[in-house]
């Protein structure tokens, strides 16, 4: 998500309790840059995936150690202390968090996916019930950031995860997974402030709904695209994530942003924003032809009883061969399939042919497969932290 820098007109002198102007963001070599009204990325160490027009509102996040809650800041009706309680463990080891929910405060539920590490703390949050995407944000926070610039390459191996909801639906997955992030810190040469490239992948991607359920499919690869780091900050910006169908078409599109973290750049840490097809599924279904062999005595019109064979006596028939197509798709109709995926519902993957005669000749028996989509998108607010892979030990 690119942030938007622009200058904020105002007749009065806007000023924070320490002099600072809140609206203007400092930059390590004491210059400033103006920042849209209401942006939260004033703090180099501190990112947030900020857009007002993109609902993208979350602007503070902060983890209570001592009750292990998330406080959170900016969610409309996420209850009026942003309190987040601890919901689950995911199996790559993140920690979800549910907002509280009491009759008359917190009327639609946030969930949270928090990753905490020696010099990262990610979070990504979304909402379960609003109409289209709903309000929604993601922050990076690191504590520490160096790179020597003596080792050149780092790979970076580590968890993800996301909040994801849907554009023409209310409900909200929870995405979790793993990502190896790749950075070399010399090429491509310098470029005013940018340098070196990062690139990455996410994968293993899994869906896990709202109330602890397992197993609701499995999601494509997110691409990380290549980008070149701010070497002063440690930051990169603007780089695009995409996932791919698998005839190579783009399946889903957005950005990814981060810092890399650690006195010596042991840990790297972002996020990504895509958006695209909410669902696609593959039904197979069986086809079968056969055909059905029937024998009807030739009857001999001078005497009016069946006819035989002059030279051997056999009886003479006449063979009629019926062909029939039995196929899964006869059980149902497809706007019912469809109708269920856009519930968010999986819908069967096998459907047999039923309607195949007994004692018939098989001609043919194959499987064949169609694609099933939802009809609107999703948008998946991902996080993710790597912790730098080390040099092997030779022997």
């Amino acid at each position: 998500m690119s942030r938007t820098f622009a200058i904020v007109a105002a007749t009065f002198a806007l000023a924070a309790c320490d002099g600072a102007n809140p609206f203007q963001a400092e930059l390590p070599d004491g210059t400033t840059e103006e920042l849209a009204e209401g942006d939260p990325n004033t703090d180099v160490n501190n990112l947030f995936a900020f857009d007002r027009q993109a609902s993208l509102t979350l602007n503070s996040v902060e983890y209570d150690e001592e009750n292990d809650e998330l406080v959170l800041n900016n969610l409309p009706f996420d209850g009026p202390d942003g309190r987040y309680d601890f919901f689950e463990t995911l199996p790559n080891g993140t920690r979800v968090y549910a907002s509280r929910q009491t009759p008359t405060t917190g009327q639609i539920q946030h969930f949270a996916v928090f990753i905490r590490t020696d010099y990262f703390e990610a979070t990504s949050a979304s909402g379960r019930d609003w109409i289209d995407f709903g309000n929604a944000g993601a922050n990076i926070n690191r504590s520490d950031f160096n790179l020597p610039g003596t080792t050149g390459e780092y790979i970076y191996r580590g968890t993800y995860a996301a909040t994801r909801t849907f554009s023409e639906r209310s409900g909200i997955e929870i995405v979790y997974g793993d990502v190896e992030i790749l950075l070399d810190e010399l090429d491509f040469d310098p470029s005013g402030d940018l340098q070196g490239d990062i690139v990455g992948t996410v994968f293993n991607r899994e869906r896990a709904g709202d109330a602890g359920a397992r197993g609701l499919g499995d999601l494509p690869n997110i691409v990380l695209a290549e980008v070149s780091f701010d070497t002063e900050t440690g930051t990169w910006s603007d780089g695009t994530a995409s996932t791919f169908l698998p005839d190579g078409n783009v399946r889903s599109q957005g950005v990814h942003e981060g810092l890399i973290g650690g006195p010596n750049g042991e840990e790297i840490g972002g996020y990504s924003i895509i958006t695209g097809t909410a669902d696609i599924q593959t039904v197979q279904y069986q086809v079968v032809r056969y055909q059905i062999v029937t024998e009807t005595p030739v009857i001999d019109f001078t005497t009016g009883l069946p006819a035989v064979d002059p030279i051997t006596g056999d009886p003479l028939v006449t063979q009629v061969i019926t062909q029939g197509v039995s196929s899964g798709l006869d059980t149902v109709e497809i706007e019912v399939l469809q109708n269920q995926i856009n519930a968010g519902l999986n819908v069967v993957d096998f459907l047999p042919a039923t309607g195949v005669p007994a004692g018939v000749d098989i001609i043919s028996d194959e499987v064949l497969e169609f694609d099933l989509a939802t009809e609107y998108d999703a948008r998946e607010i991902g996080v993710f932290v790597g912790d730098i892979v080390p040099e092997p030990v030779l022997p």
